[in-house]
């Protein structure tokens, strides 16, 4: 019987001993959140007391009868208000955003970019300064009423940020960049509120860079925020792409640099914070979640640019783990080696190129088949120059290879070549002889046997001996001239040699004092419309340029000529026709887009307000001056082209309104009206037979708009050429009365390449040359 008294005692000392650790803990857990809601009442007080209207988005989840009162600090406001308040205070309204989750129009916040006109600008002259968010609260005469609900100010990033180390930043320090783009992040974005990129492009020697902001939008807290700030090489924004094998996509931002990849790619992860609970986490090949040496070593082929091998040697090691990590670096090697692989099997023009494509995706045995194939067949420059203007990237890959496969000869081959290419054959064949010397199944060493590695030196020095692809020539050059006020010396580039003993590399500066003229003389900045590259004429756009294999703009100056030959003439016309024409010198240019800038400096030109400035070499044209013949002195000698003229004439004079339609005279008495019209035969299609190019004054002053045959003697009249030029059997190839209305023929040149002689055409911004198209049977 004591022993069941005992037992019943212990059991209800072990009941009690439990309530009573149950009673502490329930009392530690309501201590704990009554620190919390004093804590955030606290905290919500505080916020409440700097912003009256800082927790307005509890609105959104309160009754009505005890919604917080909006204080009249900032009242609703209707659109129109708001931005007629934004323009009396100097900034702008740029173009809302809706941020709609399903619910009715009333209830829709608005995302408001708030735009700022940037001091002595001249393009893309707005920036981007702050984002407002506003909450739909009433109606005010019919029309919706927005509360500000935040304000995020836009902080600017520094120019060092975007540049990289490579890029010289002008001035003395780093400047702020503005942002002058907004747009929302929506193609196969995660579901987890709004993403927006606010971001800019700074224009820079090789290739505009962009940069920028991803903003995130929760619409649960009404809250805007700041994700990351990113930047690229390239012009191309961030973008959403499913990288690794999550339901949630990844942001990716592009930072490829030619045929060179990189990949940032970042995951949507969740964190403890109330008004945002996700951030972006970058997937780092920096971060080591395995110790296994197949591991360690993909790691090191990755972050030293061998993709491919990194990703077959790394894809057998994840078979034997299920670390998250590590499929993740998985994935984003992947990424990296689908792109290496898909540019080395692509067929490249230039075998330059294609030997960089190799040599990137780790193709050493194929990149030295390109290499020795074009040394036999003496082009192998291109591939030379390559080598020598690599600025570590194929290097890194080189010492990569040879750490996990030392004795790899194509690779130390490869590894020789890029030695001699930048510092010479002697010290290529001494860093072979420091080789460890490859060793046998015997563990026994081996000769170092690097004879065929010389045969490929061999082929090296020849190749760099070879004659520059860009075959100097004076320049040819036309174009459209304007003068211009101020000079922005970050806008333009000037070729320089990085010292003055080495042909390449070649690298590029634009100092701003390298931009001098002088006093007298103004600046000028020519639109280049075409220009002979010692070969052939091209014409704008210039979008198929190769320029990737050296420095683009020293290519692009020597394209022009202007490395033998920097002058152009620039002209323009007076009322008698009489050419007054200065000398002007490049100093700088710019490439973006296909479009060529040069800017020069010269004596100012006299004002023609009818007479656009024309730019030129003086090798680039010869101007064509045909005699004149009236068409009854023609019908004399050749009766049948003028009796085949003349209708076609007569109807082109109709439609434009300068005849009447209503009876067609006869040939006879078409003479007898305009036979006095002077027409100049001139071979323009390259048959042999001349054309008849006929240019009338068209009297803009007079109500009828009569016709002349010589051009106004006076600035003071006004009056517009009409040119017809027609064929050899009278008919119709070219009519500013009709299919070239805005266009104005300025002269006839030779063009001195053997080819039909041009039209120099002045449009309605610039001049363009157009030659006949014998395929097309048109000027083009």
């Amino acid at each position: 019987m004591s022993g069941v008294t005992k037992r019943r005692r212990r059991r209800v000392r072990k009941k009690s001993s439990a309530n009573g650790c149950l009673v502490a803990l329930g009392t530690i857990a309501a201590l704990i959140a009554t620190g919390a809601i004093v804590t955030g009442g606290i905290w919500l007080g505080i916020r409440l007391m700097i912003d009256p209207n800082a927790a307005i988005w509890l609105n959104r989840i309160l009754p009505g009868w005890t919604k917080i009162p909006i204080a009249d600090a900032s009242p609703p406001q209707t659109l129109a208000t708001i931005r007629d308040e934004l323009r009396q205070n100097g900034l702008i309204a740029g173009e809302l955003v809706s941020l709609n989750t399903g619910q009715p129009y009333r209830e829709t916040p608005i995302l408001l970019p708030i735009l700022k006109s940037k001091p002595n600008c001249q393009t893309n002259c707005q920036k981007i300064v702050e984002l407002r968010l506003y909450q739909p609260i009433e109606f005010q005469q019919a029309e919706l009423a927005y509360q500000l609900v935040t304000q995020l100010a836009i902080n600017e990033p520094e120019e060092y940020f975007v540049l990289s180390s490579t890029d010289a930043i002008t001035g003395s320090a780093s400047r702020s960049l503005a942002f002058t783009r907004f747009n929302r992040l929506e193609n196969k974005a995660p579901a987890t509120g709004f993403w927006f990129n606010l971001w800019g492009i700074r224009l820079t020697d090789e290739s505009p860079k962009s940069y920028g902001q991803i903003l995130h939008y929760n619409p649960e807290q009404m809250h805007l925020s700041v994700m990351l700030d990113w930047q690229s090489p390239t012009d191309k924004p961030p973008y959403w792409q499913q990288v690794t094998g999550e339901s949630t996509p990844e942001l990716v931002i592009n930072q490829t640099v030619g045929l060179e990849p990189k990949f940032q790619v970042y995951q949507v992860q969740p964190r403890q914070f109330l008004l945002n609970p996700i951030q972006l986490t970058e997937i780092s090949l920096n971060t080591r979640a395995d110790d296994s040496p197949t591991y360690r070593n993909s790691l090191m082929l990755a972050r030293n640019g061998l993709w491919s091998w990194a990703y077959r040697r790394l894809q057998q090691e994840q078979k034997n783990t299920e670390s998250a990590t590590v499929q993740a670096q998985l994935d984003v090697i992947r990424l990296h080696a689908q792109f290496t692989e898909a540019q080395a099997n692509q067929t490249w023009a230039s075998q330059g190129q294609q030997v960089l494509a190799y040599l990137i995706d780790g193709r050493w045995t194929d990149a030295l088949q390109v290499f020795q194939t074009a040394a036999v067949n003496g082009s192998a420059q291109d591939i030379a120059n390559l080598l020598k203007t690599d600025t570590e990237e194929l290097w890194r890959r080189v010492e990569a290879a040879l750490n996990i496969s030392p004795n790899d000869r194509t690779v130390k081959t490869w590894g020789a070549l890029i030695i001699a290419a930048q510092e010479g054959r002697t010290k290529a064949i001494s860093w072979l002889q420091q080789l460890p010397s490859p060793e046998s199944e015997s563990d026994q060493p081996q000769p170092n046997n690097n004879a065929q590695i010389y045969a490929y030196l061999d082929y090296l020095d020849t190749a760099l001996a070879e004659v520059p692809a860009i075959i100097p020539h004076l320049s040819k050059i036309v174009g459209t001239a304007q003068s211009v006020e101020t000079v922005k010396p970050e806008e333009w580039r000037q070729p320089k040699a990085r010292n003055s003993t080495a042909t390449f590399p070649v690298t590029l500066t634009a100092p701003a004092s390298g931009f001098q003229k002088a006093p007298q003389e103004v600046w000028y900045q020519v639109e280049v419309a075409a220009f002979n590259d010692g070969q052939r004429w091209r014409q704008t756009p210039f979008t198929d340029l190769q320029l990737s294999t050296v420095v683009a703009t020293q290519r692009l100056w020597q394209y022009l000529g202007l490395d033998t030959d920097p002058y152009l003439q620039i002209a323009v016309w007076s009322a008698e026709g009489r050419q007054e024409t200065i000398v002007a010198t490049v100093q700088g240019m710019s490439y973006q887009e296909g479009v060529i800038k040069l800017l020069a400096t010269g004596q100012a030109l006299p004002n023609r307000e009818n007479s656009r400035p024309m730019a030129y070499s003086q090798t680039a044209l010869r101007w064509l001056e045909p005699g004149s013949i009236s068409l009854s002195d023609l019908n004399q000698l050749q009766p049948q082209w003028v009796a085949a003229i003349l209708p076609t004439l007569w109807q082109e004079l109709v439609k434009s309104g300068k005849r009447s339609p209503e009876v067609e005279p006869t040939i006879p008495i078409m003479l007898q009206e305009i036979g006095h019209w002077l027409v100049q035969p001139l071979d323009l299609t390259g048959n042999d037979e001349p054309e008849a190019v006929l240019t009338l004054y068209e009297d803009l002053s007079s109500t009828n708009q009569t016709l002349n045959i010589k051009r106004p003697e006076t600035n003071t009249q006004q009056y517009k050429p009409r040119t017809l030029i027609f064929s050899e059997k009278g008919a119709l190839l070219y009519s500013e009365f009709s299919t070239h209305g805005n266009t104005s023929l300025t002269a006839i040149a030779d063009l001195g390449d053997g080819g039909t002689a041009a039209l120099v055409l002045a449009g309605e911004n610039q001049y363009r040359l157009k030659r006949w198209s014998d395929q097309r049977k048109r000027f083009e």
